[in-house]
């Protein structure tokens, strides 16, 4: 604690810069702060949903949350699959887990604003505000697009956001256009992980790949469209319910989760699965990688491409009623 002070106090008196930035008042979920109109030292307090998108931006992060590998090496999920980043190529510098955050190590890094969410242990947000204005972002409640414009707009990069969006809801309708009715198409997306031990469903919250699901305008199978929550585990014996003309499942750019061996947890979960759905007798159960899910701007560009290639770049055999 005596160090953090001490950090603390050199950034408040001997290294704090002699012309004052101008600030300017957002709100968001944890209050009202004052934060500089154009900061130039960012830390961020999650990897995947605030670093990646701030990066891709043009934002200047300076340090970030991220994981640790089973060797002790530290990285940031998804930053190589997304964007080609990760610690060792960047100057982002590492700052502890989401959720084992090193003050000390933020306070050295003499941020002008940190951005974390509300995964974010409270005191801790208090012990920040010292170093610098802290902000939650709930990313729940804003949903991806909100989350992305709220990044972007208090890191001062919204012109670039909104036209790098604006071009993304052009290629929608482009999509829309090659895909026909959107409508009498219905799309399930799963997620099951290689210990084959739960099956997710999703109706939304699956990052980039559920946004561009709503936004084309596909269907859902019923037992989806009537989920009381955005996504529920299913039990072995309810896998038929899931059919649709299309369903998604995902796999990871890493050894224990990749295309064969989600397909195997998949069988582990529900033996005779693709007998009983007519999407995978048809070969139209597809496995998407991992980034297709992602919380950034090029997830989001990513997965569009890969639903319209999958969709509209190919003749299928429709769900029989």
């Amino acid at each position: 604690m005596k160090t953090l002070i001490a950090l603390i106090l050199a950034v408040a008196i001997g290294v704090a810069p002699t012309v004052a930035q101008e600030t300017r008042s957002v709100t968001v979920a944890n209050g009202v702060f004052e934060i500089p109109t154009a900061p130039q030292r960012i830390v961020s307090l999650n990897d995947q949903i605030v670093t990646l998108p701030l990066y891709e931006l043009g934002a200047p992060v300076i340090g970030s949350a991220g994981r640790t590998a089973e060797d002790g090496t530290h990285f940031l999920r998804g930053g190589m699959d997304t964007l080609g980043i990760d610690y060792s190529n960047t100057d982002i510098a590492y700052v502890g887990g989401f959720n084992q955050l090193d003050v000390e190590a933020i306070a050295a890094l003499e941020p002008d604003l940190i951005i974390g969410g509300l995964y974010t242990d409270a005191k801790v947000i208090e012990q920040l505000q010292s170093i610098a204005p802290t902000l939650v972002v709930d990313n729940a409640d804003l949903g991806f697009i909100g989350t992305l414009r709220t990044l972007a707009d208090i890191t001062g990069q919204s012109g670039r956001f909104e036209a790098r969006y604006q071009r993304y809801l052009d290629n929608v309708e482009r999509a829309r256009s090659f895909i026909g009715n959107t409508g009498d198409i219905s799309v399930a997306t799963t997620f099951m992980f290689p210990a084959a031990e739960e099956l997710w469903v999703y109706k939304a919250n699956l990052g980039a790949i559920t946004r561009v699901i709503d936004d084309l305008g596909f269907a859902k199978p019923k037992a989806i469209a009537d989920l009381s929550e955005p996504q529920m585990t299913f039990s072995p014996e309810l896998i038929q319910e899931l059919d649709a003309d299309f369903v998604f499942g995902f796999y990871r750019q890493q050894a224990d989760a990749t295309p064969t061996t989600v397909r195997a947890a998949y069988e582990k979960f529900s033996p005779g699965w693709c007998q009983a759905l007519a999407a995978c007798r048809n070969n139209q159960f597809v496995l998407l990688p991992g980034p297709s899910f992602g919380s950034s701007m090029t997830s989001l560009e990513l997965a569009l491409e890969l639903v319209e290639s999958h969709i509209a770049g190919r003749g299928f055999v429709p769900l029989a009623e």
